[in-house]
């Protein structure tokens, strides 16, 4: 099949003869994807791992060959400071992770450039706040690449080399669980480092390599006072309300969606949460089909307060719809970082979230609801989490009694949310991140 070109915007290192610079040639290629996916529902399950780890081997053979024909960092040849690399326009977590990148290097006047690369996906890339650092010539000493390794052999081997040599090559990734699969492990390889925002990934990583493994964490600032009210959303402004935000992109047995409806049903019965005026937010991100949506609703009938939100949203709105909600619950099962939970906080929107993974680092137990659970392991491949890996399934008999005591208890609820604000912000601050950064620009 061959490798996608992503390489959009830095005109001066696209790969010269690649056919799919032609537009044409880019729809031919996405054609062919959708009639593999249909193929897929056809083939049994042997035949569907035996291709993909063809097409895994090819790619990632090509990516260690190209590796080999990298000219190692030189320095003093290049100005210190960092070339960052990425889709800082993707209206997705990856995206608002690099812009949060993007930020601590503004905030902290460390020198830095973006070279933007255009997902080749079917995802929107609308956001275009850092327009004026997007530049089609790489200036600094650093590459950071902000793609996660699930997709480095891809975009790592359509890069031209120009961009890569004598440089410091830096990889930021984001992962969920405690192992990194086998798979991308020879992405290491072709780095010189691997930056993540969370210890939790950095641990993981180590396991693999003696190659530094730094712990850059985000930093949170979020508009205050958000851009819009409940009104926006067609949100009463009479009912408290919960939210669950969920992505249909993201592996639902991690995001566990379910598990957060069913806590909310065992703090408050449809009568009750009805006479009550108690209701729940489900933003849904990426519903492929109406029956998607259709079953989540299934779980909640005879529920009156229940407002489903599909359509994509900006970041003014999503800081909004958080800000919105009474409390957000997220009884997810493993996170590399858990972005809508610091936000939350940071808001001053109370969380009900499993304690475990990366978002264990932020939060404390007087600053949020955190609730237990129990390991378990994964019986067989799901998305890209392999068999024998473990996470943690919470405790929703415990979740449901936080939903309830922050309906019940105000003086509590107070509490959560004030503690919420401060340990976010002291945790998450833009000073801490950019210490760590100049550190390690003055290590390099």
């Amino acid at each position: 099949m061959g490798s996608v070109r992503p390489y959009v915007g830095c005109a001066e290192y696209l790969p010269k003869a690649n056919p799919l610079q032609n537009p044409q040639e880019r729809v031919m290629k996405q054609r062919i994807i959708k009639i593999l996916r249909v193929l897929k529902v056809y083939m049994p399950d042997w035949m569907v791992a035996s291709f993909r780890k063809y097409l895994e081997k090819r790619l990632y053979r090509k990516m260690l060959k190209k590796h080999k024909t990298i000219k190692p960092y030189e320095k003093g040849r290049y100005e210190m400071g960092i070339n960052l690399i990425g889709n800082i326009r993707s209206e997705t977590g990856l995206g608002e992770s690099m812009r949060i990148l993007a930020r601590v290097l503004k905030e902290n006047k460390i020198p830095f450039v973006i070279l933007n690369v255009d997902s080749w996906a079917n995802e929107d890339n609308n956001i275009h706040d850092w327009d004026e650092y997007v530049v089609d010539v790489p200036k600094y000493a650093i590459n950071v690449i902000h793609i996660n390794a699930g997709e480095w052999c891809r975009y790592f081997s359509d890069f031209e080399n120009e961009l890569l040599d004598n440089r410091y090559n830096v990889a930021y990734w984001l992962w969920e669980l405690e192992t990194f699969p086998k798979v991308w492990r020879p992405c290491i390889e072709t780095v010189d480092a691997v930056w993540a925002p969370s210890r939790f990934i950095c641990d993981c990583v180590k396991k693999y390599t003696k190659k530094p493994v730094v712990h850059v964490p985000y930093a949170m600032w979020l508009k205050e006072p958000v851009a819009f009210g409940r009104d926006h959303f067609s949100l009463p402004e009479d009912v408290f309300l919960y939210l669950l935000m969920y992505d249909f992109r993201s592996v639902s047995e991690r995001k566990n969606p379910k598990a957060s409806i069913t806590a909310f049903k065992q703090a408050f019965s449809a009568e009750e949460a009805n006479a009550n005026k108690v209701g729940l937010i489900i933003k849904v991100n990426n519903a492929a089909t109406e029956s998607e949506v259709g079953n989540l609703k299934k779980q909640l009938e005879g529920y009156e307060y229940i407002f489903f939100i599909t359509e994509n949203l900006s970041r003014d709105e999503v800081e909004s719809l958080e800000a919105a909600a009474d409390v957000l619950i997220s009884l997810h099962r493993a996170e590399g970082f858990g972005l809508p939970m610091a936000e939350a906080m940071y808001l001053g929107t109370p969380t009900v979230v499993t304690n475990w993974s990366a978002n264990s680092e932020f939060v404390t137990p007087d600053s949020a609801c955190l609730v237990e659970g129990d390991f378990i392991k994964l019986q067989t491949q799901i998305g890209p989490y392999e068999k024998g890996n473990r996470w943690m399934d919470a405790d929703v008999n415990q979740a449901s009694a936080y939903v309830r005591r922050l309906y019940d208890d105000k003086a509590y609820y107070n509490e959560i949310k004030e503690r919420g604000v401060t340990q976010v912000r002291k945790a998450l601050s833009y000073e801490r991140a950019g210490n760590i950064i100049r550190k390690e620009l003055e290590i390099i």
